[in-house]
């Protein structure tokens, strides 16, 4: 007991050195269209595209949404409820507006309260609310997640930050929960994304502790923002290692549906990374697979005054959001060719000793003392399963070709490391997941 009890302190002192805390920050005065990050498309994943046709139901989709109902959501948002910095009674009123249409549009509406500590740039307790619409799908509980941050910083009506992204996802509702899908999709605005995605950190750790399958996690971060020709005909993503075919739809849809952008696969992200720009790494650290869209360039108006009305192009707007809500349409509907694979065992936020689950604590890397089984479960895409392979610091340890998918890993260890699980079909697609964790295995078992 007493080895025990110093392994777990030693465990929670690492992970306080080595591991983020429960917040992603917001880097202010900076922006991640700034740096030179371009995808070199040196993967197949990023590279392969996903062929479709005009879609009649897709087409009437993106012809629904226009200016007026753009505008009309905008100008309450911003024009009659104003600052919502996380906590005021300006939040709290933005709230029960989101609330309030994701009801009349005959969503699943529910809140979800939260209350966290802020980050470094806000320090103090935030108590808040994120604003979730569910449109259930006919045949699966698998989600497409569209999301948003609805909050601001105290100086601003943060029309474009992040009143775009939030606008586009009151007209992406309104416009599909109209139709019928096999996929249940979800459209979820937040609060506290300026104090370190504090609302984004509470709904992805309770997606993850529900075991919540989800296909794609879509992320809006000031999709308004466009004052030239060039930059109000680019949108920018940045992607998880398993998500470019999910661009390569999006690169058909500017195509095939005349919507004209110049897409750029901007940015590949680090689910290590101990900062993120916006809510979509709560996601990214709890192994989900995202999408991030970006306008085509840097708002110097962000967190400012002059983040008003007057500061967003509501066509290019128009245009972000349908592009937005046609990529949810065909997800929504269509069979998935890649295999989809999670690592079941260990759990992110769980301590084990010896292979069995203790508790859960508010970090995410889990603390492995002792032996531990690492299984990893895949849902097959067009094709059977041929293999999976297991990773330890990226050395292949064991290829797996039936299930159950596992590897006992027992080697000697204190510190952090990586587990990663790649599964391959029959025709030769593939797909990641991975982990970090910090493993106290101090003897080595001799088997």
């Amino acid at each position: 007991m007493r080895n025990t009890i110093i392994g777990i302190s030693v465990g929670l002192l690492l992970i306080i050195i080595t591991n983020p805390t429960v917040h992603c920050i917001e880097l202010h005065g900076s922006y991640p269209l700034q740096l030179n990050n371009i995808q070199d498309g040196s993967s197949d994943l990023w590279n392969e595209r996903e062929t479709q046709q005009i879609d009649p139901k897709v087409q009437e989709i993106i012809d629904t949404i226009n200016e007026t109902l753009v505008r009309n959501y905008m100008e309450y948002l911003i024009g009659v409820i104003g600052n919502r910095y996380t906590g005021t009674e300006g939040c709290e009123n933005a709230a029960s507006y989101i609330y309030e249409q994701f009801q009349t549009m005959g969503l699943q509406s529910t809140y979800q309260n939260w209350s966290s500590r802020g980050n470094s740039l806000f320090s103090g307790y935030f108590h808040s609310r994120n604003v979730i619409g569910t449109h259930p799908g006919t045949n699966s509980d698998e989600k497409i997640i569209f999301n948003a941050h609805y909050d601001t910083v105290k100086r601003t009506v943060g029309a474009v930050d992040d009143g775009s992204g939030t606008v586009g996802v009151l007209v992406a509702a309104s416009v599909l929960s109209q139709y019928t899908f096999k996929r249940t999709l979800e459209f979820v605005t937040f609060s506290g994304e300026e104090q370190g995605t504090l609302g984004s950190h509470a709904y992805a750790r309770d997606l993850y502790d529900h075991h919540t399958p989800v296909l794609i996690e879509i992320n809006a971060d000031m999709i308004g923002k466009a004052t030239s020709t060039i930059s109000g005909k680019t949108m920018r993503l940045s992607l998880t290692e398993d998500a470019g075919w999910i661009a390569g739809i999006m690169e058909n849809i500017t195509t095939e549906y005349g919507l004209n952008f110049n897409i750029t696969r901007w940015q590949n992200i680090d689910r290590d990374a101990k900062s993120g720009w916006s809510d979509y790494c709560q996601f990214t650290q709890l192994g989900y697979e995202s999408v991030v869209v970006w306008p085509g360039e840097w708002d110097p108006n962000m967190h400012t005054p002059q983040d008003d009305l007057s500061n967003v192009n509501f066509s290019y707007l128009v245009n972000m959001t349908r592009h937005i809500a046609a990529t949810m349409a065909i997800l929504a509907d269509m069979d998935i060719e890649y295999p989809q694979p999670s690592i079941a065992h260990p759990r992110f936020g769980k301590i084990f000793i010896n292979n069995q689950e203790q508790k859960t604590y508010k970090y995410k890397t889990p603390i492995l003392i002792g032996d531990t089984n690492i299984q990893a479960e895949v849902t097959p895409g067009g094709n059977p399963i041929e293999k999976v392979e297991f990773y330890y610091d990226n050395i292949l340890l064991r290829t797996d070709t039936e299930k159950p998918y596992e590897y006992p890993l027992n080697t000697t260890s204190i510190g952090v490391h990586k587990i990663k699980v790649i599964a391959y079909d029959t025709m030769g697609r593939n797909a990641t997941d991975e982990m970090k964790i910090l493993f106290l295995n101090i003897q080595k078992n001799q088997h």
